[in-house]
């Protein structure tokens, strides 16, 4: 195997898709030495447009991915969420000793990957799920609630996104409605469905109800990044999308995820990610009945998720790495604050 001092390269998979395609758009520095990387033959013409080194291969196969990250410190997966899909490039990666970034958010990707952290760790490899927009920002506000107020007993945690979303973030969301999660509960992960429960946040003036939403990953990203024993999650949703997570109108819920690129486009269009916007909320609690609240208004989803990507990319660039499962608010604030569209405010009760 080649000494990892020799391992350079930051090779983001997925280039093509739609998170990949505003990655290289929005938030590619060329300083960094990027490897753009997919499966299809048309990530050539990309790489040419932007004068940077290109790979085409398949992750069905560990030792097929293993013979193109022999000079890769990094790889960042925008290609797909799902472990089923991206074990091999895990296993790979964690062969080659090369760190592993990807936007897996909800629960049960997240704690595949969670599974690796001790061979992962022995082998000096970061694995970090949950760099986009629905993890990395709870995970930040989360931590920073969590110190404002440092004998917390519980945390509620919520995120809103305002806007359309990808083709492929929609199939995710429609496969995963009915699934279970988990919440926390004294430091014990108990297993739910979505229920009915609802939460209210409150942002520039504005109530917003919360459905419960255990797929949520942060309970148990935001157990390893708070040590708060008990951590609730909620999401706003559609009407419709609620009624699916319930259980309702189970023939609709799966005619639309069979149908998904005839009802769904790509993703939002230039002017949508202009305009749109997203909120994270953190709500700390302790046994006094004090409270600490921050909320973190950000730019439309996806902008904001290669924007985090990028920096992420700076962090593994000079080796700021941390062996294991690494939740992103390893880096702190300083991940989200500065980025464009970025307000954090943070009120004690």
């Amino acid at each position: 195997m080649q000494n990892t001092d020799q391992k350079a390269k930051i090779l983001v998979y997925g280039a093509l898709g739609y998170t990949g395609s505003l990655f290289v758009e929005h938030a590619l520095d060329k300083r960094i030495p990027i490897v753009l990387a997919a499966m299809q033959h048309e990530v050539k013409n990309l790489s040419e447009k932007y004068g940077i080194e290109y790979r085409i291969f398949e992750i069905s196969d560990v030792q097929h991915i293993v013979a193109y990250l022999s000079d890769v410190k990094a790889v960042i997966n925008l290609a797909n969420v799902s472990y089923c899909i991206n074990r091999h490039l895990i296993e790979a990666c964690i062969q080659t000793k090369t760190h592993y970034v990807d936007l897996a958010a909800e629960y049960p990707d997240i704690l595949e990957i969670y599974k690796l952290h001790h061979v992962a760790f022995a082998n000096g490899v970061m694995l970090m799920p949950g760099a986009g927009f629905n993890l990395a920002p709870t995970d930040i506000a989360g931590r920073l609630a969590s110190e404002g107020l440092p004998d917390s007993e519980k945390l509620f945690l919520g995120f809103a996104t305002f806007g359309a979303a990808s083709r492929g973030t929609i199939k995710t969301v429609l496969k995963l409605a009915t699934a279970a999660g988990y919440s926390r509960v004294s430091g014990d992960l108990i297993m739910s469905k979505p229920p009915f429960e609802k939460r209210l946040f409150r942002a520039d003036g504005k109530d917003y109800n919360l459905i419960h939403n255990p797929l949520m990953g942060d309970s148990l990203t935001g157990f390893i990044t708070t040590k708060i024993r008990t951590i609730t999650t909620y999401s706003y949703y559609p009407w419709i999308l609620i009624q699916f997570m319930q259980g309702r109108m189970n023939w609709l819920r799966k005619f639309l995820f069979r149908y998904s690129n005839l009802f769904f486009p790509l993703g939002p269009t230039q002017n949508e990610l202009a305009k749109q916007y997203t909120y994270t909320w953190a709500q700390t609690e302790n046994k006094h009945n004090q409270k600490l609240i921050v909320t973190i208004k950000g730019p439309q989803a996806y902008l904001f998720t290669v924007k985090i990507i990028g920096r992420v990319i700076a962090q593994l660039a000079v080796n700021n790495t941390y062996p294991g499962f690494t939740p992103p608010s390893v880096y702190g604030r300083s991940l989200i604050d500065g980025i464009e569209g970025v307000q954090i405010s943070i009120e004690q009760h």
